[in-house]
């Protein structure tokens, strides 16, 4: 597994602003002081914490509630996490040693992560592993069915959110890819598109509270999140542990 690069680009997180929004709307609705336990796979320097905790105290919600455990491969993140007054656990999701014998989490965070990994089934029941019976999962990862994919398609180019090469990403993707990536590689192993997405996680049992369309940008929610969300640069997944319950229909 590949770890994921958790920093933040300015004006390109739409998708962990959606995490943060129904995190404080999660915890707002609870009314209570227990505590929440977060574990974000992939956590990078923890920006995703630091932002949340901004947006709890706007919402007159009691940080202290909030126990965040960030999990990366780059152990460079420890102190960038641990300033912010997270836990940082360095390793890998996969490993079955990893946070063995700490109680199971509120909420899982997997923004961008899925698609670095090899072993996605291992991966999904890990996560399942260590959910409460009432708790969530917020999953993201890039659109294969994307409407600049299809379009690249058309052209004979290679889709953004793939690779061919360990040592560029931009091989096969012109103009676009040599400005957007350079010689940098982003490692996307598995690339879903929505439907798949949705098969795998039934498969898997996981309960899909939602599912819907979103991107990088502000504009991505508004075009995307409901109507064309096929198109949408950027598949987002609330989830839960599979209950006597049905998943609500996401066809």
């Amino acid at each position: 597994m590949q770890h994921q690069d958790g920093n933040f680009t300015p004006g390109r997180e739409e998708r962990w602003g959606e995490g943060i929004e129904f995190i404080s709307q999660l915890l707002s609705q609870q009314g209570s002081r227990m505590p929440f336990a977060i574990l974000d796979i992939g956590c990078g320097d923890g920006h995703f914490y630091r932002a949340l905790k901004l947006e709890v105290v706007k919402k007159h919600i009691d940080r202290e509630r909030l126990i965040y455990f960030g999990l990366d491969k780059d152990s460079s993140y420890r102190g960038k996490v641990e300033k912010i007054g997270g836990r940082f656990i360095c390793g890998d999701i996969l490993d079955s040693k990893i946070l063995a014998g700490e109680k199971k989490f509120d909420l899982i965070i997997a923004s961008d992560v899925i698609e670095h990994i090899d072993e996605t089934d291992t991966f999904i029941r890990r996560i399942k592993t260590m959910l409460k019976p009432s708790g969530f999962v917020y999953l993201t990862t890039p659109n294969l069915a994307a409407w600049h994919c299809r379009l690249m398609l058309l052209f004979g180019l290679q889709p953004l959110p793939t690779e061919v090469s360990n040592i560029s990403s931009a091989f096969g993707k012109g103009a676009i890819g040599r400005k957007i990536y350079g010689d940098n590689t982003i490692h996307h192993i598995r690339v879903f598109t929505r439907r798949a997405l949705i098969d795998f996680l039934r498969y898997h049992k996981m309960e899909i509270v939602k599912s819907y369309g979103s991107g990088y940008r502000k504009i991505d929610r508004i075009i995307f999140r409901k109507t064309l969300r096929g198109y949408a640069p950027v598949i987002i997944a609330i989830l839960k542990n599979k209950s006597d319950s049905i998943d609500k229909k996401h066809e």
